[in-house]
């Protein structure tokens, strides 16, 4: 039964996550690529995933018409973006990504007419919290941006794309997750998400960084290591007081008709103080079983292909070398998914893809 419940499809990933561009115009202090500490301050050069490249590999994907998310980088610096989600919308599939919202009211119109399912823009308080966090001026633009999207959507009568709000929870912003959705007027979006800051602990990624190497041969992991936070940088925060906010942020979207995500899923007390201190075990959430190496392909702006999100330093192929559809049933592939049919990876709590699906192979939860 196992067996056939972890059992990729044929024709591809259902869930095809695609990294357009490492380039981003915001350094936001709390990033793993481009904050503090992040993956992406040391490369020489940037990269950029070619357009042709790009829409080969989607066309490839077409006929499985998997649900498709972009990210970066900044999305929406990527010139092709547009070929690609024609692309796409001709094909019948579901695309959605985030951005900083900081060009949004520039592409407005554009965004409209090629109508994406879903914009997640990120914002992460109100004006003087977000932008200390995000810099300044990107709250007013970000906010701006959406406001224009809404217009546009309804000067034309489009549904799409979808607006959402994402809220990254950090030590310096979570007393004032209730102040800011109070403030944001709602009728704007369709959904909020509000996700507590993926880390990992240094003893889990010395024991992935083991692994990696002794198992897949991979001898370094600096994606990993871009998480790597002490759980004391959290010391301070007031569960209590964080998930009240966060349920009331709940009463509020469910009162306005729009759809509330949390990650973790469960909101209460123990869950998030266990979340906080690392002690994952504890969580209601916890499960020994992940699906994404089944189900879930993404590609970086350098063309390697993963199976996980967050960790994706042990690859499974490139576009530039073979197909998607190659390396989807290839023996890179069939030997990571062999190896966490058996156990996950020590680090994989950390991981926020691993709260989107549980231990059950269900497709995107939409």
């Amino acid at each position: 039964m196992i067996a056939e419940k972890f059992r990729p499809p044929s024709n591809g990933p259902s869930w095809l996550v695609i990294q357009l561009l490492e380039r981003c115009n915001l350094r936001c202090n709390m990033c793993y690529e481009w904050g503090e500490g992040g993956s992406y301050l040391e490369l020489p050069q940037l990269a950029e995933l070619d357009e042709d490249l790009l829409l080969r590999t989607l066309g490839d994907c077409l006929p499985a018409r998997p649900y498709v998310e972009f990210f970066g980088g900044e999305p929406l610096l990527y010139k092709g973006i547009w070929k690609a989600m024609d692309l796409l919308r001709s094909g019948g599939c579901q695309l959605v990504f985030p951005t900083n919202g900081t060009t949004l009211r520039s592409h407005a119109d554009r965004l409209v007419t090629s109508s994406p399912t879903r914009l997640w823009v990120s914002l992460d308080g109100p004006q003087e919290i977000n932008d200390r966090q995000r810099g300044r001026g990107v709250y007013e633009k970000a906010m701006r941006g959406i406001e224009e999207v809404s217009r546009q959507k309804r000067r034309t009568g489009l549904r799409y794309p979808e607006l959402g709000i994402t809220f990254l929870v950090t030590p310096d912003n979570y007393l004032t997750i209730e102040e800011f959705f109070s403030n944001v007027d709602l009728s704007h979006l369709g959904a909020v998400s509000v996700e507590l800051q993926s880390y990992a602990t240094p003893e889990m990624h010395r024991h992935y960084s083991l692994v990696a190497h002794e198992v897949f041969g991979v001898t370094s992991t600096p994606h990993a290591a871009s998480y790597v936070r002490n759980p004391e940088i959290f010391g301070g925060v007031d569960v209590d007081e964080l998930v009240r906010q966060m349920l009331k942020v709940r009463q509020l979207c469910e009162a306005n008709d729009v759809r509330f995500w949390t990650r973790p899923e469960t909101v209460e007390t123990t869950t998030v103080a266990a979340y906080l201190a690392a002690d994952w075990q504890k969580m209601n959430d916890y499960h020994q079983r992940c699906a994404m190496p089944w189900r879930y392909a993404e590609i970086s702006a350098r063309g390697a292909v993963t199976t996980c999100h967050t960790f994706y330093d042990i690859t499974i192929g490139n576009i530039h070398e073979q197909s998607l559809l190659e390396i989807w049933q290839g023996e890179r592939a069939k030997q990571v998914r062999s190896h966490l049919r058996k156990e996950l990876f020590a680090i994989c709590p950390s991981c926020s893809r691993y709260y989107s699906l549980g231990g059950h192979p269900v497709g995107p939860q939409e």
